[in-house]
């Protein structure tokens, strides 16, 4: 798993069996602060540093939530679009911005229809615990029946 930050810690009994959240991440200060809260939560956490890496772990082990951090501009529609298709062939994973409260672009859902929804900072610990709860029960309820190509 080179080129990849993984994190092992062991879950609730609801969590479907291949269950980790997919961070791709270009900020430290994200990651620190998401890493924290899913340890506190004993989930599994596996970081891409590149658009590139977090399509290849996707499609190779999908997970349950995909979380884009760093900087909205490198969220290109394209790579939404694609993580939307292997979402859509993977069964129920659910894919959110990261995002400032300040920043405009949450507010306006139907410019990036790919994404499910928005994690607005600053972040808490009973805000992510519910989206990882749902993400799982999505896929609980949705599993998924592979990837092909």
């Amino acid at each position: 798993m080179t080129g990849y930050i993984s994190r092992s810690m062991s879950f609730f009994n609801m969590k479907p069996a291949h269950s980790y959240v997919l961070v791709l991440d270009q900020n430290s200060k994200d990651l620190q602060m998401l890493g924290g809260l899913l340890n506190q939560l004993r989930c599994p956490m596996v970081v891409a540093s590149s658009a590139d890496q977090a399509m290849a772990k996707a499609k190779q082990s999908p997970p349950s939530l995909i979380i884009l951090s760093g900087n909205q501009q490198d969220w290109s529609q394209t790579l939404i679009s694609r993580l939307r298709t292997i979402a859509n062939h993977s069964g129920g994973i659910m894919i959110v911005a990261l995002t400032d409260s300040h920043a405009p672009s949450w507010l306006r859902q139907e410019e990036n229809p790919g994404l499910d929804g928005f994690l607005v900072k600053p972040l808490n610990g009973d805000v992510l615990t519910s989206l990882v709860q749902s993400a799982w029960a999505r896929q609980t309820y949705m599993p998924y029946p592979g990837i092909s190509g």
